[in-house]
């Protein structure tokens, strides 16, 4: 994987959108009404399956996925206790992610659940749970249980990396920019085969005997789902899917795309833009690209780490994917990402627009940092530390 940021060059026909309605009251769009993002309660979970089976179906990095690997599911159990009483959910499942899916940077990577029909019923077995009405649910894990990091690209183990990466989907929500549902929890694992935790790979090891941190991540399918929309690919991916529509080229010319596949959305407005520009900043996040418009080719790809949903004749373009990002790696903020991103050809009402949005909200923003120092002071200093950088930057910028 390379770091990407967005090289921003000719941006004029942004200036011509400002007529259009911003973005802010779309930030729920795609949201699911299950129980489990708003649930209050404090619960561990525990999954269950044959991990040494799941770790032998690790898909390569940038790479085709063999069929046997893109299809493979092992089964378990997810269970839980909460205010309603005892639950054991049979589920299937599946790794997920790109790079992280190598042992040497995630040796217990990412992993996606489905909840399947009950032959009986023809219901999902998830119904009446916390995961009512959910197929598919994400699980974001520690990525590997010793201290340290990874190889390469520094991926944070030892538990302390998956409720940053919560905190960061909260932030993005709290700025109106759209975000998956997230669930900052913990988790017990234990192999269906020897009936305790399971043994990761090396480098690294199970080395903490209590639930990891991890979270419940909303994915694509239940977003595209509840917004009543599909999704929108890039039209230069690297690996095609016939499921999928390709047309995304670039930001400016998403109409022109949108209608030579036979649909008709308004121009992407570009305050929507800038919130993602600023947030990406932010958070300290490189790992994403957004093409701009036709112009801009420093990029050797159109979109990485970014959704383009269409949805009620519109597309909704929202970032994802934050374990590299700065506020969960507790870099220090680097000037470089908010003064190389060149907003001068964005319209002066737009851009004082967003930057007073974000100063607003900055005690909101810490508010939810401030959660996550009650059990990661370390974390949330870090972050504290970041947010000031950031804003002093900002008002020197944008004044």
């Amino acid at each position: 994987m390379k770091k990407f940021f967005v090289n921003w060059v000719v941006l004029v026909v942004l200036a011509t959108w400002s007529l259009y309605l911003a973005q802010a009251g779309d930030s729920d769009i795609g949201h699911s009404k299950t129980p489990v993002f708003s649930t209050k309660e404090k619960i561990a979970f525990n999954l269950k399956t044959n991990f040494v089976d799941l770790w032998k179906h690790r898909a390569p990095a940038n790479a085709e996925v063999p069929e046997d690997i893109k299809d493979f599911k092992a089964p378990g159990h997810l269970s839980w206790t909460d205010s309603t009483g005892s639950h054991d959910l049979p589920v299937l499942v599946q790794l997920r992610g790109n790079t992280s899916q190598s042992e040497l940077q995630c040796p217990f990577p990412k992993m996606t659940l489905t909840f399947e029909k009950d032959q009986a019923t023809d219901e999902r077995v998830s119904k009446g749970t916390l995961f009512d009405g959910l197929k598919t649910i994400a699980i974001g894990t520690h990525c590997g249980g010793k201290p340290g990091s990874s190889t390469r690209f520094h991926r944070v183990w030892g538990g302390l990396s998956p409720h940053r990466e919560a905190l960061i989907y909260k932030v993005q929500e709290y700025l109106s920019i759209p975000a998956y549902q997230v669930l900052p929890t913990g988790f017990s694992y234990v192999d269906s085969k020897t009936g305790r935790g399971p043994v990761e790979p090396q480098p690294s090891g199970f080395a903490i005997n209590q639930p990891m941190p991890g979270f419940f991540l909303e994915d694509i399918k239940t977003f595209v789902k509840q917004a009543d929309g599909k999704e929108i690919r890039a039209a230069d991916a690297s690996l095609q899917d016939s499921d999928k529509l390709y047309i995304f080229t670039n930001v400016a010319d998403a109409p022109k795309d949108a209608q030579t596949a036979g649909s008709a959305i308004a121009p992407i407005d570009p305050k929507a833009i800038l919130r993602i520009i600023l947030f990406q900043a932010l958070v300290g996040n490189y790992d994403w690209k957004l093409r701009i418009s036709p112009d801009d080719r420093s990029n050797s790809g159109s979109l990485w780490n970014i959704k383009v949903v269409e949805a009620d004749g519109k597309w909704i373009v929202f970032p994802y994917d934050y374990d590299l990002a700065g506020w969960v790696k507790s870099e220090n903020f680097s000037t470089e990402l908010l003064g190389s991103a060149d907003v001068r050809l964005f319209k002066h009402d737009d851009i004082s627009q967003v930057v007073a949005e974000f100063k607003k909200k900055r005690p909101g923003i810490e508010a939810l940092v401030d959660d996550l120092a009650k059990e990661d002071r370390n974390g949330a200093r870090s972050i504290k530390d970041q947010i000031k950088s950031y804003f002093d930057l900002l008002d020197r910028r944008f004044q």
